[in-house]
């Protein structure tokens, strides 16, 4: 897979449904190419261990009040990132145009570059591969989602678009 292009990208969004090897992707392709990473939810579990005095994160104490701060903290840590002249991958589901807009927006206000991968993997894939995956994410979460999906392209502002379909 040539990622020639999108590597050269200040801000990646690396997208798609849970379970659909986000994480996987992340690693194989991004890990020591001098990009720093940016997950929803690992802030989200970070967050919420540090204000529940340790208590281990599970993806079914997932709150929309708390998503507000989640949401938050993430943009911040673009801005501080486009700030220190950083390249950024972005990890979350991103399913919908409305969800990928923000850091579109901080891109084209900041000057930056800015691409996204979409990895298209079938819904019955995604829920097998959540089920062996660390943190359970509900089921119903993933078909609310799958529902949702608008697959990214150019018009919403990206200089490159990727989407991976699985079959």
């Amino acid at each position: 897979m040539d990622l020639t292009k999108i590597d050269q990208l200040d801000i990646v969004l690396l997208c798609g449904l849970y379970g659909s090897g986000k994480t996987e992707f992340a690693v194989k392709y991004f890990k020591g190419k001098d990009r720093s990473r940016i997950s929803r939810s690992d802030i989200r579990k970070a967050m919420f261990e540090m204000t529940s005095f340790g208590e281990k994160w599970e993806a079914g104490k997932f709150s929309e009040e708390s998503d507000v701060l989640v949401k938050f903290i993430e943009k911040r840590i673009v801005e501080h990132f486009i700030h220190l002249k950083k390249k950024i991958l972005v990890i979350n589901t991103f399913v919908t145009k409305k969800s990928r807009h923000s850091i579109i927006e901080t891109a084209r206000q900041t000057k930056k570059t800015v691409g996204v991968i979409f990895l298209n993997r079938p819904l019955e894939q995604c829920l097998e591969r959540n089920k062996q995956a660390g943190s359970l994410v509900p089921q119903e979460v993933i078909y609310a989602l799958s529902h949702k999906i608008e697959l990214p392209d150019k018009s919403e502002g990206f200089d490159e678009t990727l989407i991976l379909t699985y079959k």
